[in-house]
């Protein structure tokens, strides 16, 4: 085991950050709900996100802007796997798009031949064979 920093790109924080990534204009609108400055937190998240930066903090205050704008599980609560229930593993042979600054443990499958753009970094996602 390394005792390196690994700059909040913990598999917790990519997990954060995946979800954040998928649920970013629900969050933007529940923050926003609460008072005009409740976008911050989410705000200073994507600016770390974009500069490359530590990631523990932001993520941590958008978790606590999130607890008290009501939502009962924040950025960290959330159960989360690899596979959905009712989703079948990869067949053999299958593309896999991925964040492009790998930040993020998000996936997606393919559904064209041009993979589209992160919703954060506006980088096209990533493709990997599986």
């Amino acid at each position: 085991m390394s005792d390196q920093y690994d700059g909040g790109r913990s598999p917790e924080s990519r997990e954060g950050v995946a979800y954040v990534c998928d649920q970013l204009e629900q969050i933007r609108r529940a923050l926003a709900t609460t008072d005009p400055e409740g976008v911050i937190p989410l705000e200073r998240l994507l600016a770390a996100l974009r500069a490359g930066e530590d990631l523990t903090a932001p993520l941590d205050a958008l978790h606590e802007a999130l607890l008290a704008a009501g939502d009962a599980a924040g950025v960290h609560g959330r159960a989360r796997g690899p596979d959905p229930i009712g989703v079948s593993p990869a067949l053999p042979d299958e593309w896999v798009l991925l964040c492009p600054t790998q930040q993020c443990s998000r996936f997606g499958w393919p559904d064209g031949p041009e993979a589209p753009d992160c919703r954060i970094s506006g980088r096209p996602l990533r493709r990997e064979r599986l």
